[in-house]
């Protein structure tokens, strides 16, 4: 006796068994986070530094490979890359291995950038270095823009301070924000403008100017009065308030910097001006009309639900814009979520067509609707239990879980379609259903579970794969062994007492009529879940009205039931007030439901006949096939090898990228350009994103890049029109990108202009191609000029193979710079201190950092530098002053000399070494995994003495996962193997079973290369299926 017997005679409690399976999955649906795909990209710790006015060979030196060094080898580090800028900035980013924790791996780094701290120049140190965890994915784009110019006049600088005032810290505050960041923003600080020649006049030096500050703008705790231990009879105790800080233009402008001999003072205001500045210049940021703006880029916390996120961000938006001054305006620039309820749209879509399609076929072979309904019920409870045990492990509900369960719907009906069709055998043979029930289980109980084991078993191996590979087989395979173990208690439990109950009298066969008003109904019902636009909020009342209708018909004793609950269907739907926008899938479902209806005892008969015909070909050809074993085994060998041959025939991929809403720009304009000049090339690349009607909107950054910015170069993100907008292939991102750049092609005056698609996974680089690291591992010998020729040659000889298409890189060493030559005797001769002078420099030209205040409830930085004029020429220099040990002004340019030169604006650093990243796509036709190959061909070719290459984004996990396939493949056949031994305690008969695996997989991989397809991630999981 079966332990299934216990469940059979107790239906109620079979019965509460699986309606709990369900309760649970619904509950944990809502609470499940939802995204388009699972952090799969690897941790990453941020840590930044700015040492203002320094060039980017001086950051590299004096602050990145400082700090660098230090973090290298951090518990748990897979690479480290850092940008040291010509504007100041240290980035340097650290990658973890998948699946360490975040929290810990910052405490980490920042244990180890304290250890470095105390090596950092003072500037460095004063301003502050920050360590944080990177979030990888961004949530939404937003632009604050002046909408209309010509009537209301809002500078950068209003907005920059309007947004820091009262959008900022409650967009932060919204659950599941991991960063918010500004593009084109002018975060507010008081800027000091000093005029060289006035302090020359003054006897004063820019120097002096930033003691003064940090003597007079200073925060002192001024103590009590009366405060204890107090003498005796002291009544009272007050607090004593001392300005230090100062908080407004007014008070800066009037700080003291000296008195003259005749006892008058000099003031800051007499020697430059104070104005509410912005703590950064050089990036400028404008909309697609070309209106000056600021853009705001909101990023998720990893493991937050998206749509929850976005929301959230939005209702804050949403009471921001009700305060908004007359004529600001938000612009949306793109919204993930809208890819992400696109995607996960599309994958419910092909979950429910693939369950109604394994009803159609359970009913069409079993041909009895009462036993169709117990493999029909069997899906929804796995499915929608396996939500619970998602949630319960950590997973979100996202295109990978969802797929998984697409692809379980064929396998969780198996056990239940054993069960209903040997219980009704067994019925047949004159047994009533609860022993035929039982005579089944006895038999099959033993064998449902070792099949459910066999099933398991394939999946089981992928669950301990490390790294971006494993999380995305894990999410797919956890959901298969989550659906297939609920469906297996079911099979043991729930179905066979359905079978008992169902079957328990003789099923009388349907009229024509009752089958094509079921088909009606079923026909309306999922055209109104075609539909969409809210049609199918009018499902539950039309079941609800359905309900009502045949119950008052039965109170009533009126025997028209159909016709009542007919009705009260329809009066639900009318009582929705649903208007349907899209009437015709409603009317077509509806019509081939009536058909498909009507015509049943037919389709019925014309498929037994084809069936029986079918048996006997297949018996016949059966018979021949065992007379000609040799042929057959030779056969199979064909097909072994066939298989192994289409293997390295297929190309390979890792995940497809997919159309996402949006698109990136790059600018490049020639080195040494202003940042005005870029700001133009920006003008002209809006003008040509106008001309593209499945254009949305943009946000342009100039100054700006993902690799380090520079007053050269440029950013820009597009956001597409809403895919119902823009239907069919021709509007796609990718021909969208591609049309793009043939209308920037040469259409920029000055400038290089391209657009990339997004990559498939978020946090993986910059855009959908591959990245390739090129690394100067000689210790010094190469120039950063002799660098760069070499990856000139890499690109040359990428661009003309017929794999690769658009290969590129964005840095040059060919910046113009000048380049100052110290004249340390004359300096000597004249009395001047080589700090004091070098300082002078550096405050005037470089800007310094002196100390903060605090203004409407903010922390405000202050900044002393010379005004724009006296930087805007080398010739300049013979303004600025420096008093040497008489108090004698002496002018730089006597011990100064300036020479032209060149040098980067950025330099890159790959695992501590100099490198310059390669970027490109594969040219139509072929696969990431080919560009891959022919970048390593290509390097391989040159014989490079002293270089080296690595791989970053996307690209690094395709390379890790390597032959990994391959590896799973042959232990999911090794754990069937040993499942299907011990089931049949031999080992020979698994190997004749798993002979026909090859022969199944060649199969596929024919129809794949026939079908132009690459063996990506997804294809390979269906193998493994």
């Amino acid at each position: 006796m079966s332990a299934s017997n216990n469940f059979i005679t107790r239906p109620v409690l079979s019965t509460v068994c699986s309606l709990l399976i369900v309760i649970v999955g619904l509950i944990a649906i809502p609470i499940l986070p939802i995204e388009n795909l699972p952090d799969i990209a690897p941790p990453t710790v941020k840590v930044q530094a700015t040492y203002v006015g320094a060039d980017a060979e001086a950051v590299e030196q004096g602050v990145t490979s400082v700090l660098e060094q230090q973090i290298n080898g951090v518990e748990n580090m897979d690479f480290i890359t850092s940008n040291s800028s010509s504007d100041g900035v240290s980035s340097i980013s650290v990658s973890f291995e998948s699946g360490t924790d975040g929290n810990i791996n910052q405490v980490n780094v920042q244990n180890r950038v304290s250890l470095a701290e105390p090596q950092l120049p003072e500037e460095v140190r004063k301003s502050g270095v920050t360590v944080n965890k990177a979030s990888n994915s961004i949530l939404l784009v937003y632009n604050f823009v002046n909408e209309d110019p010509s009537k209301t006049e809002y500078s950068v600088e209003t907005i920059s301070g309007y947004l820091d005032k009262n959008l900022t810290d409650n967009v932060k505050r919204v659950k599941g924000v991991g960063d918010v960041t500004y593009f084109g923003n002018r975060k507010i600080a008081f800027r000091l403008w000093l005029d060289p020649e006035k302090l020359t006049a003054n006897n004063l030096s820019a120097t002096d100017v930033v003691n003064q500050l940090r003597s007079q703008n200073r925060l002192v705790p001024a103590g009590k009065i009366g405060g204890a231990p107090a003498p005796e009879g002291q009544e009272y105790t007050f607090t004593v308030q001392l300005q230090g800080r100062l908080t407004s233009t007014q008070e800066f402008e009037n700080i003291i910097l000296r008195t003259t001999d005749a006892g008058g003072l000099v003031r800051l205001k007499d020697v430059g001006r104070v104005e509410l500045g912005g703590e950064i210049y050089g990036i400028d940021a404008m909309d697609l009309k070309g209106t000056p703006s600021v853009g705001i880029a909101i990023y998720q916390l990893s493991g937050s639900n998206a749509i929850e996120v976005s929301n959230g961000v939005k209702d804050v938006l949403d009471e921001f814009e009700k305060t908004l001054p007359v004529g600001l305006g938000v612009q949306k620039i793109y919204d993930t979520t809208d890819f992400i309820n696109q995607s996960i749209k599309g994958v419910t879509n092909s979950l429910r067509d693939a369950v109604i399609l394994v009803v159609l076929i359970l009913f069409l072979f079993l041909q009895n609707w009462k036993a169709t309904l117990v493999p029909a019920i069997a899906i929804p409870v796995a499915l929608i239990g396996t939500f619970a045990l998602v949630l319960a492990f950590g997973f979100s509900l996202n295109q990978l879980t969802l797929f998984g369960l697409v692809l379980a719907t064929g396998l969780v009906v198996d056990d239940a379609i054993t069960v209903v069709e040997d219980t009704s055998a067994k019925k047949a043979e004159g047994m009533t259903s609860v022993q035929a029930a039982m005579e089944t289980m006895d038999e099959l109980f033993g064998a449902v579970i070792a099949t459910s084991l066999v099933k398991m078993a394939v999946f089981l191996p992928v669950l301990f794969f490390p790294g971006a590979t494993g999380t995305i087989y894990k999410q797919f395979a956890a959901t298969i062994l989550f659906s297939i173990g609920i469906s297996t208690f079911n099979a043991l439990t729930f179905s066979p007492m359905l079978s008992a109950l169902l079957l328990s009298k003789e099923t009388k066969e349907l009229s024509r009529n009752q089958y094509a008003t079921a088909g009606v109904v079923l026909g309306f019902i999922y055209g109104l879940l075609s539909a969409g636009n809210g049609a199918a909020a009018a499902i539950v009342p039309m079941v609800a009205g359905g309900v009502i209708g045949f119950i008052a018909s039965k109170i009533t004793g009126m025997p028209l039931r159909l016709p009542f609950a007919a009705g009260g269907a329809a009066v639900g739907v009318v009582t929705t007030g649903v208007i349907f926008t899209n009437p015709i899938p409603v009317v077509l479902f509806t019509a081939i439901g009536l058909v498909g209806g009507y015509f049943v005892p037919v389709i019925f008969t014309n498929f037994n006949r084809f069936y029986s015909g079918f048996e006997k070909r297949y018996a016949s050809i059966l018979d021949a096939v065992m007379k000609a074993r040799p042929i057959v085994m030779a056969a199979l060998a064909a097909g072994i090898l066939l298989t192994g041959f289409a293997f390295t025939r297929i190309p390979g991929g890792f995940v497809p990228i997919e159309d996402q809403g949006y698109a990136i720009g790059f600018v490049q304009a020639p080195d040494g350009v202003s940042n005005e000049k870029t700001l133009a090339i920006n003008r002209q690349v809006a003008e040509v994103l106008r001309t593209e009607e499945d254009v949305a909107s943009a946000a342009l950054f100039s100054g700006a890049s993902l690799d380090g910015n520079a007053p050269n170069k440029g950013l820009f993100f597009i956001g597409m029109k809403h895919w119902d907008e823009r239907p069919g292939k021709d509007h796609t991102v990718g021909a969208v990108v591609k049309r793009l750049n043939a209308k920037l092609y040469g259409a920029v005056d000055g400038g290089r202009v391209f657009v990339v698609e997004p990559p498939s996974i978020p946090g993986y680089g910059t855009g959908g191609g591959f990245e390739f690291q090129l690394l100067d591992q000689s210790s010094g010998v190469y120039s950063l000029n002799d660098f760069f020729g070499t990856a000139q040659q890499i690109m040359q000889a990428g661009n003309a193979n017929p794999v690769l298409n658009r290969v590129y890189s964005l840095f040059s060493p060919q910046a113009p710079q000048y380049k100052i030559d110290v004249d340390r005797e004359q300096m000597a001769s004249l009395g001047v201190d080589f700090g004091s002078a070098m300082s002078a420099f550096s405050v005037n030209f470089g800007g310094a950092y002196v100390n903060d205040t605090f203004q409407e409830g903010k922390v405000r930085r202050v900044y002393v530098q010379a005004d724009e004029v006296s930087r805007a020429t080398p010739q300049r220099l013979s303004a600025i002053y420096v008093p040497n040990i008489e108090g004698e002004q002496v002018p730089l340019s006597e011990f100064f000399t300036v020479k032209q030169t060149v040098g980067p604006s950025v330099i890159p650093h790959f695992n501590l070494y100099r490198s310059i990243k390669i970027e490109g796509t594969p040219k139509e036709g072929n696969s990431s995994g080919q560009a891959i190959g022919a970048m390593k061909q290509i390097f391989s070719a040159g014989s490079y003495q002293g270089l080296g290459f690595d791989w970053t984004g996307i690209s690094r996990e395709e390379v890790k996962a390597g032959s990994l396939a391959v590896v799973i493949f042959a232990l999911g056949i090794l754990a069937v193997f040993l499942v299907l031994s011990a089931q049949y305690e031999s080992y020979s008969d698994p190997i004749i079973i798993l002979l026909t695996v090859p022969t199944a997989l060649l199969g596929a991989l024919v129809f794949l290369g026939g079908a132009g397809q690459v063996l990506n991630i997804y294809a390979q999981v269906g193998l493994v299926m």
